[in-house]
């Protein structure tokens, strides 16, 4: 029987479905010695974005045949090393859409009306005349801009739309698809230059590589409103933290909500989570009941398929395909 290397719990649905099919090694505890000789010896691994699987642990695992991302992200896995190796890349990336995206509402809603500093002066001083000092700001009619539309963006910008009938731009290069895209009721900015200076909000949702390393960097922050809002849900690599940290603290921009950081766990001095301006969560939008299901259904059955031989709904390098390991 296959063997599938597991280093973080799948739902419980999904991971029945894994032990019912193959044999499930099971090491949650981040002992990176027993992983590494897990890997090496198994024919599957489904990792989260902790466990990295780079160009040395796919040489040395000679009876690796998939390795799956329960996510939309795969930047934990050298899928040119995987490619170069022969083995398929499968990950989840309808998943996490949902729960991320009512996720950056969430932030959204808490820093327009402050409700991070507000509910942090009740609970903590008691401080009920707070209320006489803080203003917050209505979302309805504001502009939104999302940099990267892929299925997290458009879902933010449907629900901006519906909700608070905000006004959508959008700023992706990549972007083709889009004729049914809310009724063609947004614009899309040729340069990011122009997004950033014309949102009340800004939601980015583009992966992490080398083009998109510390995208979000001082000069991109010096033209957004003094007013904006800036949330990230994607990755941290994406933005320059110092930049970001010095604009909050010199109120450059309004606030920022977080849900990743360029080092993860961040460590405990980062002023990030120490700012009254930000709203920080630990790298868990996605994780809601559904979207763990989602999300770990996917990645199971794409793995299953390739072991079983068929291609994959969901697959990374299909390239791969027809020359993979068997």
């Amino acid at each position: 029987m296959d063997k599938i290397l597991l280093d973080r719990p799948l739902h419980k649905e999904a991971l029945n479905l894994l032990k019912k099919n193959v044999e499930v090694i099971e090491i949650y505890d981040n002992d990176t010695k027993k992983l590494l000789k897990s890997l090496a010896e198994v024919e599957g691994v489904i990792c989260s974005a902790v466990f990295k699987i780079g160009k040395k642990e796919i040489e040395n695992s000679k009876n690796l045949k998939v390795v799956g991302r329960p996510g939309v992200g795969y930047d934990s896995v050298d899928i040119s090393a995987a490619t170069n190796t022969g083995i398929p890349v499968v990950y989840a990336p309808d998943g996490p859409t949902e729960s991320v995206a009512e996720h950056v509402f969430g932030m959204m809603i808490m820093l327009s009306k402050k409700i991070n500093v507000v509910e942090k002066a009740l609970r903590a001083r008691g401080d009920f005349l707070i209320r006489t000092r803080v203003t917050g700001m209505e979302l309805y009619g504001k502009t939104i801009g999302l940099i990267g539309a892929g299925r997290i963006g458009k879902r933010v910008a449907e629900i901006a739309k519906k909700a608070f009938n905000m006004k959508i731009i959008i700023f992706d290069p990549y972007l083709s698809d889009c004729k049914d895209f809310l009724d063609g009721e947004f614009s899309r900015m040729e340069n990011l230059s122009e997004l950033l200076k014309n949102s009340d909000v800004i939601s980015v949702h583009i992966p992490f590589n080398k083009k998109t390393e510390k995208f979000i960097g001082e000069k991109e922050i010096d033209l957004m409103k003094s007013t904006a809002i800036f949330i990230n849900t994607s990755r941290g690599g994406v933005v320059d933290e110092k930049a970001l940290i010095t604009a909050l603290k010199n109120s450059k921009i309004a606030g920022a909500g977080l849900d990743v950081f360029e080092k993860e766990p961040p460590d405990p001095d980062n002023p990030l989570l120490k700012l009254e301006n930000t709203v920080v969560t630990p790298h868990l939008s996605s994780f809601t009941d559904e979207g763990k299901l989602k999300m770990g259904m996917d990645v199971v059955k794409g793995a299953l398929d390739v072991l079983g031989g068929r291609k994959p709904r969901f697959i990374v390098n299909p390239e791969v395909w027809d020359s993979r390991k068997k």
